[in-house]
């Protein structure tokens, strides 16, 4: 299976007016920096996939956000999930500071690849952990694939200033 591109810049998307509550938010608008920086300070992320039986699955993941995406590994159920749709949506951990991320969840191949998550959970957890052509593992050997979710949507706004609510898309 080929590895999508990994690396590009940070690109910086338009804001426009999210839908919340049945309307359209006034505003003010939220800038890109205001979400791009919770994205990069947040520890823990829900990632929510669909189950092969159609229904939602839910569950934290540790990851960081670089280079226009999430980078993480896990090993459960997620990763059948992912295969199967690789469709996802990520959430930080607020719920005052709400970031969403709609996008595309690409499994990622290769010790170079792999190496990117490696160092970035020793950066950010201070968890060692080595990378394989396979997967991104423990020292004690638990660990699974790795992944990159790119964006193609990203909602966010401050509760409970609702009209603050934004969204910003990106190109597919």
């Amino acid at each position: 299976m080929a590895t999508p591109e990994l690396v590009h810049k940070d690109i910086v998307p338009e804001a426009k007016p999210g839908w919340i509550f049945s309307h359209y938010a006034s505003g003010p608008l939220l800038e890109w920096e205001w979400a791009h920086k919770r994205l990069r300070e947040a520890t823990t992320f829900w990632i929510a996939t669909n189950a092969l039986e159609g229904r939602p699955h839910v569950r934290p993941v540790w990851g960081f956000w670089q280079d226009g995406g999430f980078w993480f590994s896990t090993t459960n159920r997620s990763v059948p999930y992912i295969e199967a749709d690789q469709e996802v949506v990520l959430h930080t951990e607020s719920g005052e500071e709400v970031v969403i991320v709609e996008g595309r969840c690409d499994r990622l191949y290769g010790k170079e690849n792999l190496q990117r998550i490696s160092d970035g959970y020793l950066e950010r957890y201070n968890h060692s952990t080595n990378a394989t052509d396979e997967g991104v593992f423990t020292l004690e050997g638990y660990g699974g694939p790795g992944f990159k979710i790119t964006p193609t949507k990203v909602l966010g706004w401050i509760a409970p200033q609702f009209d603050t609510a934004t969204r910003w898309d990106f190109p597919a």
